[in-house]
């Protein structure tokens, strides 16, 4: 297998400092190397697809640090560490570019933005307790919509909630059982981004959604839905009964009720399930745009 460069993948252990040292070396790193034009781009990019030519995908990396600052910093008001969005935006490039084909004819920043934004996605929603619990989709959207809406970090009454369920398309209850859970989250998550006053402070940009994210947004969610679709087209119509039911309702079915539909066991329906997710991570993990797609239990 195909892996970056040393020097590459010592660019992440920048943004894992913990005062804004680390951060402002990589800020300064990304700033000073060069933009590359579409044809630099592409034979650096051929380099090191046909020819393993590591130093090629160095400086793919380093021109497109830019980027991943730029979308990191559009999670500022997630109160993580913007240096661990960083590190995680940083990974995600370079997944990017060991699985970007030049011959597509796309430049490198359409194609690496979906991984940078899927990376820091994950850590996102594996930094807080609410979404290791709220395995619906519906609670995975809202998660996000609730963060934007929200003007302060204090509960939400229950005439806020039902205006925001209205908004959302969802029910009061739900929206009051995501906020709670979204306050639960760890204290360190509420820790200052930035300590210094200095010219880091910069990275704080303006949290209104841009029409180019919005775009990104409908995009992923429209190649995810296709993937979902082709996945469970490998199964057996009761191993996709037993998925649906299970992962992509908006209202979960318990395995005690999915054994009476069968009439089985609810041993016999777990072992279905376990089948079925099994071949859907093996199909999945055959694509390359699928990172970011995770059933959990």
């Amino acid at each position: 297998m195909t892996t970056l460069p040393v020097s590459v993948s010592g660019l992440t252990e920048w943004a894992v400092a913990e005062d804004s040292s680390g951060l402002r070396k990589f800020w300064q790193q990304a700033m000073q190397a060069p933009i590359l034009s579409g044809e630099e781009e592409y034979q650096l990019a051929r380099r090191f697809r046909e020819h393993n030519d590591l130093d090629a995908a160095h400086k793919l990396v380093h021109a497109y640090l830019r980027l991943v600052l730029k979308t990191a910093r559009e999670y500022a008001n997630y109160r993580l560490n913007l240096a661990d969005l960083v590190q995680e935006g940083t990974v995600g490039l370079m997944h990017a570019v060991k699985k970007f084909d030049p011959e597509r004819g796309n430049r490198l920043s359409t194609y690496a933005i979906w991984w940078i934004r899927a990376a820091i996605h994950d850590f996102i929603l594996s930094s807080w307790r609410m979404v290791r619990i709220a395995t619906t989709q519906l609670k995975r959207q809202l998660f996000f919509k609730l963060r934007q809406a929200k003007s302060s970090s204090a509960p939400l009454n229950r005439e806020e909630a039902l205006e925001l369920a209205k908004k959302f398309g969802t029910d009061a209850d739900t929206i009051l059982d995501v906020d709670h859970r979204m306050g639960g989250a760890d204290a360190s998550l509420n820790q200052p981004v930035l300590e210094d006053s200095g010219e880091m402070l910069d990275l704080i940009v303006d949290e209104r959604p841009n029409q180019e994210y919005l775009l990104s947004n409908r995009q992923q969610q429209k190649l995810q839905t296709a993937m979902v679709r082709q996945g469970l087209e490998r199964l057996s119509e009761r191993e996709r009964r037993v998925v649906s039911c299970r992962f992509l309702a908006d209202k979960q079915m318990t395995l005690e009720s999915l054994a009476q539909e069968f009439a089985i066991s609810r041993e016999r329906v777990r072992q279905i399930e376990n089948r079925a997710m099994e071949k859907l991570r093996v199909f999945f993990q055959s694509l390359p745009e699928s990172r970011d797609l995770v059933f959990e239990n």
